[in-house]
């Protein structure tokens, strides 16, 4: 189960930023306007696709030591385990990486789409579950179809989450908080 500190912020602060990296100076100082003007957020994820984007995270990392970072994009074990070796609090991946899900560590949140794989996340001791895209998925109205049935998973939306649907995925209870590159806007 993902971290109980961490679930209650992410719920607390109900926005997880997701930061596509371009350079070091530049991400720093998205980042710094952003935290500026919103000082609940503690958790940011940096996703992994680019070449230069690990090194960018480390630099994140040590510039902002006041908030906790997680890695994104996560599309294999030995970017998980590099994270870890440098103590990033999170991994998000945007769908099922068996081989990670084979290490059973539950700071890592698997993406999925479709009820069956929500399913099988949970059967592997996964409660908290990226639903990406969600835009392309049935967006709110799946997650509120299957809130009374799988009761004990927590979604992060991910993907068209906007200021017109927002309210709508952090009014259901089995909402986390929602997971945007578009963090500014909000």
């Amino acid at each position: 189960m993902l971290n109980s500190g961490l679930q209650l912020k992410l719920k607390q602060q109900k926005i997880l930023p997701i930061l596509n990296t371009t350079t070091l100076s530049n991400d720093i100082d998205r980042l710094s306007k952003y935290l500026e003007k919103n000082r609940s957020i503690r958790y940011i994820e940096v996703t992994l696709r680019e070449n230069e984007s690990f090194d960018i995270a480390l630099g994140l990392k040590k510039h902002f030591t006041k908030h906790d970072f997680g890695l994104g994009s996560v599309l294999k074990k030995e970017d998980f385990i590099k994270g870890q070796d440098h103590n990033f609090s999170f991994f998000v991946s945007p769908g099922i990486v068996n081989e990670i899900l084979e290490i059973n560590n539950f700071s890592y949140i698997p993406g999925a789409e479709t009820v069956s794989e929500f399913i099988h996340l949970n059967k592997k001791g996964y409660k908290i579950i990226k639903f990406f895209p969600a835009n392309l998925n049935g967006e709110e109205k799946k997650l509120q179809s299957i809130e009374n049935i799988l009761k004990d998973i927590k979604f992060i939306p991910t993907g068209g989450v906007n200021k017109d649907n927002i309210n709508k995925y952090l009014d259901l209870k089995n909402v986390l908080c929602i997971g945007t590159s578009n963090f500014e806007k909000f």
